[in-house]
């Protein structure tokens, strides 16, 4: 297909749905119409669908839905994967559920609470407040474009277990996550990767800044205490790599910047052949 095409497409669907826009998901930008813009900005959000279904539309060459609300409204988003002169994009196809009886017994303000609730519980680690992997799976795996890209280790995570419980252990996952969500925007982007191992996703951030924000997660995470157990002393190793390419092998990299540092403990060490 090509923009011609494309655009006499569009024109059919307009008369179906309030909004169609094609999106470039690896710059979650909106490229048609031309007001470029982020795709995430439509729902009065400053960062990234949790459930972002056009970023595996487009690794997976697939057509997928979602419902979106924005205050009370409730829409219905399709997702289909197009290729325009040789690139894959995201053609969203948006149309706001206005039946009342769609809704059922939950009534609209009800709904949105339980999209929200569901969200919440397929995508979040309980424990940590972090993603979990399945987001990582279904979502984080399949972007292509993440300025900043990290591996975090939990230092001693397990002899915390071995020696104190898992309840303690607990406690102390919690200190860690919150050493590094004081550090780090609400656009970044942390998940629970493995048991002790987090992977931490920095768009929009120049590679100083970047640097400094995982050393200054080192620090936080290090003056972090666990309640009732101040003779624990938490630590994090953490490998980065700045504009390393897609998601997926910038994870590979991060994580061997890591290992290199692991037996140091709260250390950090940036992969230095991206940019």
């Amino acid at each position: 297909m090509n923009y011609r095409e494309l655009d006499e497409l569009v024109v059919q669907l307009k008369k179906i749905f309030d909004v169609v826009r094609l999106v470039d998901v690896d710059k979650t930008e909106v490229v048609m119409p031309e007001q470029s813009h982020a795709c995430y900005a439509v729902w009065n959000r400053q960062e990234r669908c949790e459930n972002c279904i056009s970023a595996r539309v487009v690794a997976q060459r697939c057509q997928l839905t979602k419902i979106e609300f924005v205050d009370s409204k409730i829409y219905l988003v399709i997702s289909h994967y197009v290729e325009i002169d040789g690139k894959g994009y995201a053609l969203e196809m948006v149309t706001e559920i206005r039946d009342e009886l769609l809704f059922g017994a939950y009534g609209r303000s009800e709904l949105i609470e339980k999209i929200e609730q569901y969200n919440n519980k397929i995508y979040r680690d309980p424990l940590s407040g972090a993603f979990n992997r399945r987001y990582y799976e279904e979502q984080a795996c399949h972007m292509v474009y993440m300025d900043g890209v990290a591996m975090i280790d939990a230092d001693d995570f397990k002899e915390i277990n071995d020696k104190y419980g898992h309840m303690v252990g607990d406690l102390a996952l919690k200190a860690y996550t919150e050493g590094v969500f004081s550090v780090i925007r609400s656009t970044d982007i942390l998940i629970r990767y493995g048991g002790d191992e987090f992977v931490l996703l920095i768009n929009h951030v120049l590679k100083d800044v970047f640097i400094d924000k995982l050393e200054r997660i080192c620090k936080a995470v290090s003056a972090k205490k666990v309640e009732g157990y101040p003779q624990i002393q938490l630590s994090v190793s953490i490998g980065g790599v700045y504009k390393g390419g897609p998601v997926k092998t910038a994870i590979v990299l991060a994580d061997s910047e890591m290992y290199k540092i692991k037996k140091l403990k709260n250390s950090v060490s940036v992969y230095e052949g991206g940019e």
